[in-house]
């Protein structure tokens, strides 16, 4: 009897240690090494948790106008980084770097930006 309920109390906290791992995603999507560089304008800002997100419309002569969503560190590491509320906001230009994503679509993790006023924010990636 007691190896049984041993047994089961092992794979329930297995089950129940792994959900919240599964519903994080990884880094994976994006390629570090090959840093880009685009400027538009923020559409949308979201800094909050687990991910902030910026929507940025650009444009360029391959593809035209489009909004372009980047991912990017949590809201926690944002405000440790030296970002404050009102330094980016709707309708600024902005420019950022990114690591973009491996399939080609667009899109990419934020590794820093430049405000409207030349304000740096970096993130140490």
């Amino acid at each position: 009897m007691k190896k049984s309920s041993f047994l089961a109390f092992g794979v329930v906290s297995v089950i129940l240690g792994a959900a919240p791992v599964s519903a994080h995603h990884s880094a994976a999507p994006f390629n570090f090494a090959g840093a880009v560089e685009l400027e538009g304008t923020v559409k949308e800002l979201h800094i909050e948790n687990p991910h902030a997100a910026i929507i940025l419309e650009v444009t360029d002569e391959d593809r035209g106008t489009r909004n372009i969503t980047f991912e990017g560190m949590s809201a926690s590491i944002f405000y440790r980084s030296g970002y404050y509320n009102g330094a980016v906001e709707a309708g600024d230009s902005l420019r950022i770097t990114a690591a973009p994503r491996h399939d080609g679509e667009d899109g990419g993790f934020i590794i820093s930006f430049i405000n409207k006023d030349g304000e740096v924010f970096g993130f140490g990636l």
